[in-house]
């Protein structure tokens, strides 16, 4: 098969195609023929070697999420069978390749109403924005929210699921474009970060002070935004992103990690459901491209790049 590998860590230069044989699924995982791996805002940091934990074999194959088709299924698999449309997100990478084995708790069955190329790109996306809102912040409907890089991969897909979980949302975006895409996907009001004043939208959209903040994002003006934010509300952020937040007192702030599991999956895939569902593919590149798509995912851009393998 064709992956997308490295046989040391570096800049876009070690990035190269290689042929490495197609792995065989082991107990309790499934084979996936991928048709399209996202290309995360953190894959430079992988290919640099700045998350290695030291167990990295090489050659190394990037890519931690993808979508496509199961063809082959280890013993005691009980969620997949052959045929099956599935998107999957592990920290082991592997999806930048035309075939990919994951654990059946790293993956899950394509929602109905989306298709293959946009569930590629959802997995650890999806996940992140998932536990920012349910386990981190605890949203309730009615609560108001302000999301902090409402336009990047994790932060599109946050509006969407906020606005299901029955919250008004407050867009950070990033120029035209993302503030016209965070508008598109239904948040209540959308700012733009770079130009706009976001502490005086927050305290005209929600003048008793907002609920909770997911910050994707830490602009030169974020201390003054979560200003807005009353006592007793919280912030959440991933972890990695920089400079970290630091909430006014009285204001819980939250670092979390985003990983995936089956149970998580399952509400991901509750809330989205069988209603339109949107993942915006900033721009699809081919396999032997991807040099260029590790260099552009460092620029502005909205949603989400991806790699096509099929």
């Amino acid at each position: 098969m064709k992956a997308v590998a490295v046989d040391q860590f570096g800049g876009p230069e070690v990035l190269h195609v290689e042929t490495l044989p197609i792995p065989q699924p082991g107990e309790g995982e499934i084979l996936i023929q991928v048709d399209t791996a996202g290309v995360g805002v953190w894959d430079p940091e992988v290919r640099a070697g700045e998350l290695d934990d030291g167990s990295a074999r090489f050659p190394y194959v990037l890519g931690n999420d993808g979508a496509g088709t199961v063809v082959a299924v280890g013993p005691n698999v009980r969620r997949f069978k052959v045929g099956d449309r599935a998107y999957g997100y592990t920290m082991a990478g592997g999806f930048q390749a035309e075939y990919v084995k994951v654990h059946e708790d790293e993956a899950a069955k394509i929602p109905p109403r989306l298709d293959v190329h946009e569930a590629g790109a959802l997995g650890a996306d999806g996940i992140t924005a998932l536990i920012g809102l349910e386990d981190q912040l605890r949203l309730q409907p009615g609560q108001t929210l302000m999301i902090f890089g409402a336009s990047g991969g994790i932060g599109h897909i946050a509006v969407q699921l906020a606005k299901r979980m029955g919250a008004r949302v407050l867009a950070v975006a990033s120029g035209p474009d993302g503030v016209a895409l965070a508008r598109r996907l239904g948040a209540d009001e959308v700012v733009d970060g770079r130009h706009e004043d976001v502490a005086k939208t927050a305290r005209t959209f929600a003048p008793e002070g907002l609920d909770a903040a997911l910050v994707l994002a830490s602009p030169k003006d974020l201390p003054s935004a979560l200003k807005t934010i009353k006592r007793g509300g919280r912030v959440a952020w991933p972890n990695g992103v920089e400079p970290v937040p630091h909430p006014p007192r009285g204001v819980k702030g939250i670092a979390y990690d985003g990983l995936p599991s089956a149970e998580k999956f399952d509400r991901l895939n509750h809330w989205i459901g069988d209603a339109p569902f949107h993942i915006e593919l900033g721009h699809v590149y081919r396999l032997e491209e991807i040099r260029q798509a590790h260099r552009d995912v460092e620029k502005h851009h909205v949603g989400k790049l991806a790699v096509r393998l099929h």
